[in-house]
């Protein structure tokens, strides 16, 4: 019994380890929860400059250029670690196993080669950079005047296209990135870059594990990253299973006794009692299947997101400007019946003048959402009561095939933007097209 309650309080304090930083770091707001605040912002920020004090400015500059791969250094580790185990102890397993066919070991050979090679792709691919020489060829989105105006970018001095953002991810100075529980549990691994100028058309958001941001151009790449390694991890989890399921049904474990060293009593098997057997006789084989199971289910998730706003033609970044939209609709639409049930405003008036949302804040985006709020600033005076209308729609979504379509062939790869690409090149680099309407970077470009 004794081993049995062990067994339980490790599982039990490693889930609440996990659940403690799970919430923390991603799921509760900074900006209203005083562990999340403490937790992804003043801690690291003592860490980093006990660190800078520790080893001096201009060290500390050389560990940046570091610092900024750190998470790619991460995954190799991991993968290229548990690829190695599994070559090592997992193929000797399957030659020994007759639950699983040898021919498995040259499929692992092929989804080890689609996993590096996605990784690969992702990594170098541009998400593209809208420059004034190329501003044309991906100006595709007309402006929705909800989170995107006609307005000059404050960085770049150029006319700020629809969908696009300046990317602070890899330079923000006394900032941190997006994956603040890993910063916390490795904070020696962590994000922090040099400022450079790149604007980023269809901006979703910056991935560590990639370090670089995620756009139009490489969207299709990050998400073929995904599936290959939510592939890799079921597919791991599976072959890794049934090696040891097998090894349990050949010596009939289910049925064994059980001697305990430190008790001398016999136990009788049960799961746990054989989870703890596999754990002392397979350790690496065990280790590798539970990661890649935990794995399976996170990325699975991240997976499903990603599949989601891709189907409904959505960025992350838009995703999380979209609930703010929301939040301050519902709001609105609370505060307009309630003047309407109180008298202070009359019925008549209700199509009058729309409340609408301010200025959406632009912050920097990461896996888990954005660096702070992105909440819509006041649009109207508090003793201002408008009606907020129905619920705006997204002016992006085209239907979910053409939605697909629009990452898998990105717009700017297409023959219209680059034939106006190439008429904006001729004329000088001017954006307008000589009176072409059909050229107009404004234009909105759904297919070829």
């Amino acid at each position: 019994m004794s081993m049995l309650a062990s067994l339980i309080f490790q599982i039990t304090l490693l889930t609440l380890i996990f659940a403690f930083f799970t919430y923390a770091c991603i799921i509760a707001d900074p900006e209203t929860s005083q562990v999340a605040k403490v937790c992804t912002q003043t801690i690291p920020s003592y860490l980093f400059n006990k660190i800078k004090r520790l080893i001096g400015e201009k060290n500390f500059t050389k560990l940046e250029k570091w610092m900024d791969r750190s998470l790619q250094i991460v995954y190799l580790i991991l993968v290229l670690g548990s690829w190695s185990i599994i070559f090592t102890y997992g193929y000797d397993a399957i030659d020994n196993s007759k639950y699983v066919r040898s021919q498995h070991k040259y499929i692992g050979y092929i989804v080890f080669a689609m996993c590096m090679g996605s990784w690969h792709y992702a990594c170098t691919t541009s998400p593209g950079n809208v420059t004034s020489k190329t501003i044309a060829l991906f100006d595709h989105y007309e402006y929705d005047n909800l989170m995107y105006t006609d307005r000059e970018c404050p960085t770049l001095k150029i006319r700020k296209i629809a969908r696009s953002k300046y990317d602070r991810c890899t330079n923000r100075h006394g900032e941190f990135d997006f994956m603040v529980c890993m910063k916390w549990l490795l904070f020696c691994t962590s994000i922090v870059g040099t400022l450079f100028l790149f604007k980023v058309p269809r901006f979703d958001h910056y991935c560590g594990w990639l370090n670089q941001a995620v756009g139009e151009r490489n969207y299709r790449w990050f998400l073929l990253f995904l599936i290959v390694h939510v592939f890799m991890c079921v597919y791991g989890s599976w072959a890794m299973g049934t090696v040891l399921y097998g090894e349990i049904l050949d010596k009939n474990l289910f049925n064994a006794t059980f001697y305990n060293a430190s008790t001398g009593m016999e136990v009788k098997a049960d799961y746990f009692i054989l989870l703890h057997f596999l754990m002392m006789r397979h350790f690496e084989i065990m280790a590798i299947m539970l990661l890649m199971t935990v794995m399976s289910v996170c990325l699975g998730i991240f997976l499903g997101f990603h599949l989601y706003i891709t189907s409904v033609n959505m960025t992350t970044n838009e995703f999380f400007k979209w609930r703010a939209v929301k939040k301050f609709h519902k709001i609105e639409t609370k505060r307009y019946q309630q003047a309407l049930k109180d008298g202070k405003v009359k019925p008549a008036q209700k199509n009058h003048v729309k409340a609408k949302p301010g200025t959406l804040d632009d912050v920097d985006v990461g896996c888990v959402g954005p660096e702070g709020g992105t909440s819509p600033s006041k649009a109207n005076e508090d003793d201002v009561i408008l009606n907020p209308g129905p619920m705006p729609r997204n002016k992006y979504n085209n239907g979910i095939v053409m939605n697909f379509m629009e990452v898998i062939k990105p717009l700017s790869t297409r023959d219209k933007a680059l034939q106006r690409y190439r008429a904006t090149l001729k004329n000088g680099g001017n954006e307008e097209t000589n009176g072409s309407n059909d050229l107009k970077p404004k234009a909105m470009l759904i297919a070829s």
